[in-house]
């Protein structure tokens, strides 16, 4: 069962109390008057044809105060703070009345959790300094063009970059590709760290996520293939991106800023000793979302070639910082035979959602029916020599080989679209034994590029006869110098903390909580309104977690050193407001804090729920208990 995608057709019944409904293609191939539904039969003539884009009616809410409504999107309401429908609501125009009073102190932006309080990483940091510092250079850059100063050209300004999921998982090899290849020892599972980062940007006073990623991490721990390997799997933006410019060179800064996340986490991986990033670019189907749902109508859908274009102008960039050593892709690198090197279905990468293991598993029962006499169209099919030989096998009696049947007809598919399938190369590789360069000496030749060996090769390279050595094809021989090869870890170890959060478990998790919930990016507004429900969905979270909640504890203090109030100064407006009773008391902040009062004693989520507004109260009275000496005191828990 699937989500009808939007602006599609569907056909749809009301049977009892339940509603049934089914896509126009689906509807279409069913032969008969009858849809059955889990053995229920609905007559396909009863059935209504809709489109699905009808807007769902968005809930309001009320003015505490003047008793005006307004829709909860545009109000940026926290329907989850209203479970007992008892969370005050004051409307724009009567909270900046009140100030005027002086019945109410502004909040302050330091007062509210964002995004900038979710916990740091080292990986966080290390994108977010670098995207800083280039942003400052792009900005240089455009002034000097413009003949301005720096302060008179517009920058990108409040962006905060976040890993939001950071866990371990196990990816279980499927069961025909695991058959087939249990006698090489193939391994059953392979270990990777999923994470999710998130970009957000304040526009107009308010956090909207416009960017997020998800990647797999195969460290030096894991087997081979994917040892050392990491994975991109899914990359989503939604374009709200502020200011709406361009840079010197013509690109719009939004796509700067972008290129500069991907690069910044390249180069925080190659710097861990990881040695290749995989990247298969294939772009949503339309109505599809990868990660935020819905998207603004204005956005338009990438086709293959734009979307492998915008990847390889980031590969760019990465290649003249000398982050990529080499760009090729998944046909050349793994489906023709390189130096010494076989083509086998057992060195190809594996990964969570790649494209290729999918297609094995289909491939390989089709062999299997081919070997029992099923399939006598194809049976008895051979690989002519020229593949064989091309694949680097001289032996034409391999030709019985289910790798060699399997790699054929899987580079048929490959070969197709094979520059969909994006490799990065992060460290040098030998030429000739194919295996990465990770220690002692890199020996390569000035005058042809893509030629380089590891000690070992080199040293077979001296041993060989004259006419042997590099270049093969000519008489005059090239010189080969080395460079050391320093400072790849051995290990890829994560420095950074696990990070477990139920919100992104997947990219699908996710997608389903958004739609479910109605957390939209098809406008600003309502972009405004899901990313602070998405900020206040992980603070709920992290608000129940030892390790982020000491971080949080550690942001909060940092808030409270920067507020205009004193703690001391609180404290005293929480004895003042506990026996107060005039109704539009003067006393500052009298009225805000009997707001408190007043959620506290009615929240339904209370503090240990994770409501944040209760537990700042709750350590203003916890603190305030500690230090009381009264026999009498009017203060809540006191």
């Amino acid at each position: 069962m699937t989500r009808i995608k939007r602006n599609f057709n569907y056909y749809t019944t009301l049977y009892g109390d339940a509603r049934y409904s089914i896509c126009k293609l689906c509807f279409n191939k069913i032969r008969g008057e009858n849809v059955n539904f889990d053995g229920i039969n609905i007559q396909k003539s009863k059935m209504e044809k809709k489109k699905n884009n009808e807007e769902i009616e968005e809930p309001w809410v009320q003015c505490d105060k003047c008793e005006g409504w307004q829709h909860q999107v545009c109000a940026l309401f926290n329907g989850k703070r209203n479970s007992g429908e008892n969370a005050e609501y004051i409307c724009p125009k009567c909270y900046v009345e009140d100030i005027r009073n002086g019945e109410r102190t502004p909040v302050q932006q330091s007062d509210m959790l964002g995004a900038k309080d979710l916990p740091r990483t080292m990986l966080s940091d290390h994108i977010e300094e670098r995207l800083f510092i280039r942003l400052k250079q792009e900005r240089e850059e455009r002034a000097k063009a413009m003949g301005k100063n720096f302060n008179e050209v517009a920058g990108a300004e409040d962006l905060v970059v976040r890993v939001v999921l950071s866990v371990d998982r196990k990816l279980q090899v499927k069961p025909q590709f695991l058959d087939a290849f249990q006698e090489d020892n193939y391994p059953k599972e392979f270990p990777y760290k999923s994470k999710f980062i998130l970009l957000f940007q304040k526009i107009e006073g308010v956090e909207v996520c416009l960017f997020g990623m998800y990647v797999q991490e195969y460290g030096a721990r894991c087997g081979s293939p994917n040892q050392r390997c990491v994975y991109l799997s899914y990359l989503d933006s939604v374009k709200y991106f502020r200011p709406e410019i361009k840079t010197v060179k013509g690109e719009a800064l939004r796509t700067f800023v972008y290129h500069e996340i991907l690069i910044g986490y390249l180069d925080y991986c190659k710097k861990r000793g990881f040695t290749s990033c995989f990247i298969w670019t294939c772009p949503p189907s339309k109505g599809d979302d990868f990660i935020l749902y819905r998207h603004p109508e204005i956005q338009k859908t990438p086709k293959r070639e734009k979307l492998r274009e915008w990847y390889l102008a980031m590969v760019k960039k990465a290649t003249s910082e000398s982050i990529v050593v080499a760009v090729s892709n998944l046909y050349d690198q793994y489906f023709l035979a390189r130096g010494e090197s076989k083509v086998m279905a057992t060195r190809l990468p594996y990964f969570d959602g790649d494209y290729w293991p999918s297609s094995a598993e289909t491939i390989i029962s089709d062999l299997k029916k081919e070997e029992a006499g099923e399939d006598l169209k194809i049976k008895g099919k051979k690989t002519n020599s020229r593949t064989l030989k091309a694949m680097g096998y001289t032996d034409a009696s391999a030709n019985s080989s289910k790798d060699i049947q399997l790699m054929v007809k899987l580079g048929k598919y490959i070969f197709r679209m094979k520059e969909s399938f994006i490799l990065i190369q992060l460290q040098f590789s030998c030429t000739r034994c194919c295996q990465v360069i990770l220690f002692g000496k890199r020996w390569y030749c000035e005058q042809c590029e893509e030629f380089h060996l590891c000690d070992k090769c080199h040293e077979e390279e001296l041993n060989l006869e004259e006419y042997k050595r590099h270049p093969i094809k000519s008489k005059k021989k090239h010189v080969l110098s080395f460079v050391e090869v320093n400072g790849v870890p051995l290990d890829t170890e994560d420095s950074d903390n696990n990070y477990e959060n139920e919100l992104f478990e997947s990219r699908q998790t996710f997608l389903n909580i958004c739609q479910r919930n109605n957390y939209q990016y098809d406008s600003l507004r309502r972009a405004k309104h899901s990313s602070m429900m998405i900020l206040y969905d992980l603070h709920t979270q992290a608000a129940s977690s030892p390790s982020i909640l000491k971080n949080l504890e550690v942001r909060r203090r940092e808030v409270g050193e920067r507020n205009n109030l004193k703690l001391t100064e609180w404290l005293d407006v929480v004895i003042h407001a506990s026996q107060c009773r005039i109704p539009r008391c003067s006393y500052a902040n009298c009225l805000k804090t009997k707001s408190q009062f007043k959620h506290f004693k009615d929240c339904k989520i209370r503090s240990s729920g994770g409501c944040i507004k209760c537990k700042t109260l709750w350590a203003l009275l916890d603190y305030h208990a500690r230090s009381c000496k009264r026999l009498e005191c009017y203060v809540p828990r006191c």
